[in-house]
């Protein structure tokens, strides 16, 4: 095998792979296992409960879940009226539908906060301890890389003997099928910057700030994750992604800033974009 074989794309990725697993896995021994990653646990969490009532958190998550369907309305009839290809179209309606989650997350914390008002209830503030929220979530990428590649070997290896399917998420499809420059970058967008601020918006600072004072550890940390990874529509993504929920759920919990799982879950996808192009098959 000659040099210029070795110094590849693909190679030069795995390598950085392999180093970042192993940084994850002196990070996972510190917190996991270290005396002060003990004592940091112990340590009360700084994110104050949520005071909505029930009917409030029903009627927001309508809101969300009303405006993500008529952004994908939307963007479908957009994409039905011009002349573009299925991968455009894809990303299209990604947006759509993420945009229109947000949008909607924006429009019922609105309205939550003025029924608050209107009802005399002051929120705490949350008590928060600074912090760099990029390093925060750059610690918890790294965290959770090496769990997440344990937890893939096992959820893979089960499906494979139950002979389930493990085609690979379509999203991820496009990605290594890509042949512009555009769609890429389109795509990228859309996983790195869009699906990370809106997933984490709705499922940890909506949903799993709502049941983490409400209903105990075992519900308010898996529930979201769960519906999390259902949302992907992907069986073999469903075990890993499953596992990222409750890790950027931990993340908010211990730092009470949910810029930090946003950042952690922008950097993983990164991450995964950069492996695909590089012609990595997992």
């Amino acid at each position: 095998m000659t040099l210029e074989e070795i110094d590849t794309p693909a190679m030069v990725a795995a390598a950085g792979q392999v180093f970042l697993l192993l940084i994850g896995v002196l990070l996972v021994w510190r917190v996991g296992f270290s005396e002060k990653g003990r004592e940091l646990r112990h340590r009360p969490s700084p994110l104050s409960p949520w005071l909505i009532s029930v009917w409030n958190f029903a009627y927001a998550i309508f809101i969300v879940i009303a405006a993500g369907v008529a952004g994908q309305f939307g963007s479908q009839v957009l994409v039905g009226s011009i002349n573009v290809g299925d991968d455009v179209a894809l990303i299209i309606m990604g947006l759509g539908f993420q945009g229109g989650l947000l949008a909607g997350a924006g429009v019922a914390a609105a309205m939550m906060k003025q029924r608050q008002i209107a009802a005399g209830i002051t929120q705490p503030r949350a008590q928060l301890r600074p912090m760099n929220v990029w390093l925060a979530g750059l610690i918890t990428l790294l965290i959770a890389l090496p769990i997440l590649t344990g937890i893939n070997i096992i959820w893979t290896t089960s499906l494979d003997y139950f002979d389930l399917n493990t085609d690979r998420q379509e999203l991820i499809q496009i990605f290594a099928e890509a042949e512009t420059r555009w769609v890429i970058l389109g795509m990228t967008f859309l996983a790195v910057v869009m699906a990370p601020l809106t997933e984490e918006v709705v499922f940890r600072a909506g949903m799993f700030r709502y049941l983490r004072t409400r209903t105990p550890a075992w519900i308010a940390f898996p529930l979201p994750a769960a519906i999390f990874a259902l949302m992907h529509g992907n069986l073999v993504a469903f075990g890993p992604l499953f596992m990222l929920g409750i890790i950027f759920a931990v993340a908010y919990e211990r730092t009470g800033r949910i810029a930090v799982p946003i950042i952690a879950h922008g950097l993983f996808n990164l991450n995964t974009v950069i492996l695909i192009l590089a012609g990595l098959d997992f």
